[in-house]
This record gives structure tokens, C-alpha cells and sequence, in this order.
């Protein structure tokens, strides 16, 4: 069989030619590619290729011809991949059959076939297509798992190897990988995961982010620790009660361990042990509209209000909006179930929360015309035995929303 066999490399044709030969056939090695830019790219791997022939002693045929306005000219409007890479298969193939039906060659087959990254079941249809069309066999062979035995074989030859496909549109693709690698070796390992959703410099904002959270309960303390796990550089916790026994089910420092043990102090030490350059500043006091100036509202850049008693939360929410610090507010989580009902709104729109009505009632008589987003549920059930019942999946989820609305509001993200 004369097999006419396209190649867009040197190190790519190295395992392809050594498994055909194992078929008994022996290729004549075949250059046209339009799309490899910039022109010492171009040129460098046109050169290993005919290295890697005149090594081999194979028959290579050259159509050397490089010309970006051709390429461009070819792709139009196409240059996102994959639409872009459909294209750049269709101008390379077709002329290597066209090729193989001129000089009287049996069949054709493509290097591509090796390569991990490029789609095969496009490559093959297309191959089936400009066979059908041309008079020539395309075949088909799934060279993937030689793709590292390409590699060591064009080590040992001392060909050159690239580093991307060899459009200017990977090139771009591959450069931006990079320098988004490099970015992130100067992230703090434990938000590396993180930045790849919001970008470095968003981790960099969050490193300078204040936030204080009043009330670390149900609700608090979970908004608290994942702000410091999303690599919040200044948290303030704010909270007067010692952790009882009835905090276990829902409140995240609350243990056997803890019982008796003064809420603040106790995530104070679990959030510096998850990030130690995290500063965490602990309160054991309750908020008040008398004690409001020892808190530093002014300076910080958030206040979440994660508050039980509606005086305090009343006096929170006009110090913190007077201070026009970004603000968010918990309303009620107990006598809830489905934390599928949580809701986020402003104040004045809030429904069905029988707490966000007392707030709104507290604000109307003090004055207060201003708005503030909130985190509700409009669900609400009754108690099999008196007092307000409260399950951690509702409270730990509100706790959740409300950091998200510090993570979101910073990043963009909304």
C-alpha cells in the first residue's frame, strides 16, 4: 500500500511511522501546514520533520508554503476552537488527499491521530468525507496510546518539540496558561483552588478585606469560617455567650469539648488554625447603640449581622448603614427545614419571616429609611415541644449565603 501520511511535526510522525511499519507499511511522510505560525515555528518543525525522514531514510513530500493570510483567510470568522480546530483539519486534510489523488497514492492518513488533544471522531469523519470524494482510502488508527512513546523516541532523535498546536490562536491559549500558572505559584497554596474561579487578583482583594461578624451562632459561625477559608485577611467576631449544650446540633464550635468555653475565643483558635496569617480578632461583648464606637464599624469593609436579640440587631443595622459600610443581615433560621427556601433581598422586601417583620416594624419607629440586603426563608414551622427549634442545615446554609454575598460582592461574581 502507498500510504501518503500528513504530518504536522516531527515528534508526532516518530510512534506513527514506527506502528505502521509494524503493519508492513512504510509511509511517504507528507508537509503542508498553513496554520503553524509564527515563521520560526514554521520553519523549526518543518526542519525536525525532515530530519526525522532523512534519519528514517523515508520518502517526504513538501508543499512549502507559509502564508498567514491564507490560513486567516481560510479560518474567517471560526477562531474559537473547536469551530477554529474543524476548520484547520478540513484545509490540511483535503489537500493531502487532493495530494494522494494526483501523485497516484492508495491511501492517506494524518500524525493529528496521535495527539490527545485534538478531536478524532471530527478528524475521521472529515478523513471519510475527502476520501469519498477524492477516490482514496482514508485510514484510521488510533494513535493516542503512543503519544508518549512519540515523545521519548523524538527525545532520542534530538528533535525539536513544540509547546502548543501551532495556530496563533493556541499559541495565545497555551501563553495565558502559563502566566495563569506563574500567577498562581504566588498564591497562598490553601486558595489556589479558589482562584481558579475568581482570579488572582481577586484572592489579592480578599487578602486586604475586613470583616466583622456580629453574632456567632447558628448562622455566624459558619459565615465566619468561610470567609477565612475564602482567604479573608482581617476577621472580627463579635459574640458574649459561652457554648452550651444546646448549641451542639447547629453551632460549628460547639463540641463536648467546648462546653462552657467562650464562643469567640473557641473560633478564634479554629480560624487561625485553618489560615494562620488570617488576623482574628475576638469580642465577648453584645453590640449596643451605647458600646458602638469601640467596634470600628467606620473601618471595616463588611458587617455581617448574624444577631438574635432585635435591639442589638436594630442598633447594628443604623450604625453600620450611617458608617456606609457594605452590610448584610441574617433574619430568622429557626423554625426552618428546607434550606432551599433561603432567600436573599432587601430589607422592605422581605416576605413570610416573622423576624425581618419585627426588624421592619423597629426601623419604621427609629426612623430608618435606608435598605440593606438580607438573608431569609419564608418557611416556618411549628414545634412538637415549645421554644424555637433549629436545624444546622438551614442555619450553616444561611451562614453560607451570607459569606458567598462578602465572596461574590468582591469578586464580581454577583
Amino acid at each position: 500500500m502507498r500510504l501518503l501520511f500528513h504530518c504536522c511535526c516531527g515528534p508526532c510522525a516518530t510512534a506513527c511511522v514506527e506502528s505502521l511499519s509494524g503493519e508492513g507499511i512504510t509511509p511517504t511522510l507528507f508537509w503542508y501546514n498553513p496554520n503553524i505560525h509564527p515563521l520560526t515555528e514554521y520553519q523549526n518543525r518543518r526542519d525536525a520533520l525532515s530530519a526525522f525522514a532523512a534519519a528514517g531514510n523515508l520518502e517526504l513530500e513538501m508543499i512549502d508554503e507559509y502564508s498567514l493570510e491564507s490560513f486567516l483567510s481560510g479560518i474567517g470568522s471560526a477562531t474559537e476552537a473547536p469551530e477554529r480546530c474543524s476548520v484547520c483539519y478540513r484545509m490540511r486534510l483535503e489537500r493531502t488527499a487532493a495530494y494522494a489523488a494526483e501523485k497516484g497514492f492508495d491511501a492517506f492518513s494524518a500524525s493529528l491521530l496521535i495527539s490527545p488533544y485534538q478531536k478524532h471522531d471530527v478528524i475521521r469523519s472529515l478523513g471519510e468525507e475527502l476520501a469519498a470524494r477524492y477516490g482514496v482510502e482514508f485510514i484510521y488508527r488510533d494513535f493516542r496510546p503512543l503519544f508518549k512513546r512519540s515523545r521519548i523516541l523524538a527525545r532520542s532523535l534530538g528533535l525539536y518539540m513544540q509547546k502548543y498546536c501551532g495556530c496563533m490562536f493556541s499559541e495565545k491559549e497555551v501563553s495565558q496558561k502559563e502566566r495563569h500558572h506563574i500567577e498562581l505559584e504566588d498564591v497562598n497554596p490553601l486558595f489556589q483552588r479558589l482562584a481558579l474561579l475568581t482570579g488572582v487578583e481577586a484572592l489579592k482583594k480578599l487578602a486586604h478585606t475586613s470583616v466583622l461578624v456580629a453574632g456567632v451562632g447558628g448562622v455566624g459561625s459558619w459565615c465566619a469560617e468561610a470567609l477565612v477559608r475564602s482567604g479573608v485577611g482581617k476577621i472580627t467576631i463579635v459574640d458574649f455567650d459561652t457554648v452550651d449544650i444546646t448549641n451542639v446540633n447547629r453551632q460549628l464550635q460547639a463540641t463536648s469539648r467546648t462546653l462552657g468555653c467562650v464562643k469567640v475565643e473557641v473560633l478564634q483558635q479554629r480560624l487561625q488554625e485553618i489560615n494562620p496569617d488570617c488576623e482574628v480578632t475576638a469580642r465577648r461583648k453584645i453590640f449596643s447603640r451605647e458600646n458602638a464606637a469601640e467596634f470600628g464599624i467606620e473601618k471595616m469593609d463588611y458587617v455581617i449581622d448574624a444577631i438574635d436579640s432585635l435591639e442589638c440587631k436594630l442598633d447594628l443595622i443604623e450604625t453600620s448603614c450611617a458608617a456606609g459600610v457594605q452590610f448584610f443581615s441574617s433574619m430568622g433560621m429557626a423554625k426552618k427545614m428546607d434550606p432551599t427556601r433561603i432567600r436573599t433581598a432587601g430589607i422592605w422586601e422581605t416576605q413570610g419571616c416573622p423576624l425581618a417583620r419585627l426588624v421592619r416594624q423597629g426601623l419604621r419607629k427609629r426612623g430608618f429609611s435606608g435598605d440593606f440586603t438580607t438573608v431569609y426563608s419564608d418557611e416556618r414551622l411549628e414545634e412538637t415541644g415549645g421554644g424555637k427549634g433549629s436545624a444546622v442545615t438551614v442555619t450553616a446554609a444561611a451562614g453560607m449565603v451570607l459569606a458567598s454575598l462578602v465572596l461574590r460582592d468582591i469578586t464580581g461574581h454577583r
